[in-house]
């Protein structure tokens, strides 16, 4: 379709100018696994991103040939490099990125009344997180997208409130100046996108739709909407009647089955209905991924949504 199309070379336009791509939706929507095949379109378009994931549970690889990601950025995959910021450790390393000399930071956190301050202080460990971020874009920018694997939904709008937040306590100084700057790269559509996630499920598509309306008064720049496990009818050539009849029969179980998908399909169908009526609104395109019926491991699974990313069928 058109649409899609429009959505897939907006996509490619985002992963090959963009600094900094955050994706964000609600939990449970498929964020990492649309994150890791962001990362490997990336490659496929000639860069060399890094996959910043954010208190990832032990897990395989979600890159095909690959290896999780630690405390450091180091290579996942060929053409991959890749972190998992662990949140408390967030701060010290803003800290030592940050401040005039590694030696300032850390004799800041053997303070144990400064160290419970900057835990306790809002906005202060949301500022690390998207500080760490804008650090290595700055870093790694020239070679390929930063593609963050962010929390659920609130978790994108603490980033985006958190340079402000800490601009209202420190009214100078060098924090300032740098949440300044953080809050400039994160309201830039040039160096920055926002890749929204849903499922085609009421509460997801409702969620991801007050989202984006939160983050657009936020001045976030908004890329397109990324539908992840989209189901179609499994036979659509078959009348309701017809599997009403088998149901009756020695294959009930099976018919049973068929009605399942097909109630299944057709809500997955209502809804992204209404999400695509939403975004026509706004002019916002909207790409769909399938959902895999194969049990894969999560490598696999995001080769293949990346090569859907890409246009295959």
């Amino acid at each position: 379709m058109r649409s899609e199309r429009t959505a897939r070379a907006q996509l490619d336009e985002i992963l090959v100018s963009r600094q900094i791509v955050m994706v964000t939706g609600k939990g449970g929507v498929g964020k990492s696994i649309v994150s890791a095949a962001l990362a490997l379109r990336a490659r496929e378009l000639g860069l060399r991103p890094l996959l910043f994931e954010l208190d990832a549970p032990p897990r395989t690889s979600l890159l095909p040939d690959g290896k999780p990601a630690g405390d450091d950025v180091e290579e996942l995959a060929p053409g991959i490099l890749g972190i998992n910021q662990r949140s408390e450790d967030a701060i010290r390393d803003y800290a030592i990125s940050t401040l005039p000399s590694r030696t300032v930071a850390e004799l800041l956190f053997e303070n144990r009344v400064s160290k419970l301050f900057l835990r306790a202080s809002p906005s202060v460990s949301e500022m690390a997180l998207v500080g760490r971020v804008a650090i290595l874009a700055e870093k790694h920018g020239a070679d390929g997208p930063v593609i963050v694997d962010l929390h659920a939904t609130g978790h994108a709008l603490s980033l985006v409130q958190a340079p402000a937040g800490i601009m209202k306590v420190l009214r100078g100084g060098v924090l300032h100046e740098r949440a300044r700057r953080i809050e400039e790269i994160l309201s830039d559509p040039q160096r920055t996108a926002f890749i929204t996630v849903a499922l085609p499920e009421e509460l997801p598509v409702t969620e991801l739709l007050e989202l984006r309306a939160r983050l657009r008064e936020l001045r976030a720049p908004l890329g397109p909407v990324v539908l992840n496990g989209v189901i179609d009818d499994p036979a659509p050539l078959v009348a309701d009647e017809v599997v009403a009849h088998l149901e009756t029969g020695a294959l009930k179980h099976a018919a049973h089955d068929l009605r399942a998908l097909r109630t299944w399909a057709r809500r997955a169908a209502r809804e992204s209905e209404r999400l695509k009526a939403a975004l026509a609104q706004e002019g916002t395109e909207l790409l769909t991924l399938p959902f895999i019926h194969d049990e894969l491991k999560p490598g696999a699974l995001a080769g293949l949504l990346a090569a859907r990313l890409g246009g295959a069928s």
